[in-house]
């Protein structure tokens, strides 16, 4: 039995167009010290904006595959420069790609660096939230309409990154400037209050976090009768029988 046409059962993985990061390492003089190299992840999302490391240090796990180990980099993110931090997780992805030494200069040029975000400082609580409040209320015999006041408007948790230095991370043995401002998250007051979160942020802030690749959740189970939908259309298949000895 043979067939005419070659068929590829599965899901392409856009995020396998590279190499491992130790894999472009080990190929390179000292681990890549000086280097730079980047994600096609990031290229995708945002093209205009650079997204690339420094390798300032390696430090690999020595397993088979070298999917392990610590890389201590500076790191550039939509054109800022973030500071220096350690990656040792998803350094066994197939999407990382190195930066040639005649494109550092043109790579590294960003006009259009990232600009700053700008978040709501405050956001409304929950529906339930506050039917819970106003319920508790009720039954001890409190004002609702103070307890609207009181609970309109909840502080939000996550706080804006405040200007600061790394020199807790003791990178002194790699001969790196401890201090870098990677101050780019800012808070204000919201132009107008709304029982809905996505009515009092700008949706554009939100848009540019995920780039040109919104997240895509595909659903288990799905509405509806169950339906057969061919994936491939029918082949015609050559069927030979063996000569009889």
């Amino acid at each position: 039995m043979s067939s005419n046409l070659i068929r590829f059962v599965g899901n392409h993985d856009i995020a396998s167009e590279g190499k491992f990061l130790f894999e472009i390492l080990s190929q390179l003089r000292n681990f890549g010290v000086g280097r730079l190299v980047t994600k096609n992840e990031w290229a995708r999302k945002w093209p205009n904006n650079p997204s690339y490391m420094k390798i300032l240090r390696a430090e690999p796990g020595m397993d088979r595959w070298l999917f392990e180990g610590k890389i201590y980099a500076e790191w550039v993110f939509r054109g800022k420069n973030l500071g220096v931090y350690e990656f040792s997780k998803d350094l066994n992805r197939s999407d990382w790609q190195l930066v040639h030494k005649h494109q550092e200069k043109s790579y590294t040029s960003c006009s259009t660096p990232m600009q700053e975000l700008v978040l709501p400082d405050s956001f409304p609580l929950p529906p339930l939230q506050v039917h819970l409040s106003q319920k508790s209320a009720r039954k001890n015999g409190m004002d609702e309409k103070s307890v609207n006041q009181t609970i309109l408007k909840k502080t939000i948790l996550v706080r804006a990154l405040q200007r600061s230095n790394v020199s807790s991370m003791k990178f002194s043995n790699v001969g790196v400037s401890p201090s870098y401002n990677y101050r780019f998250v800012f808070q204000e007051a919201p132009e107008a209050n709304s029982s809905s979160i996505y009515e009092e942020i700008d949706k554009n802030t939100l848009l540019d976090l995920y780039g040109n690749e919104l997240p895509v959740k595909v659903e288990a189970w799905n509405v509806g009768p169950a339906v057969f939908q061919p994936r491939f259309n029918a082949t015609t298949m050559r069927v030979k029988e063996q000569p009889t000895k």
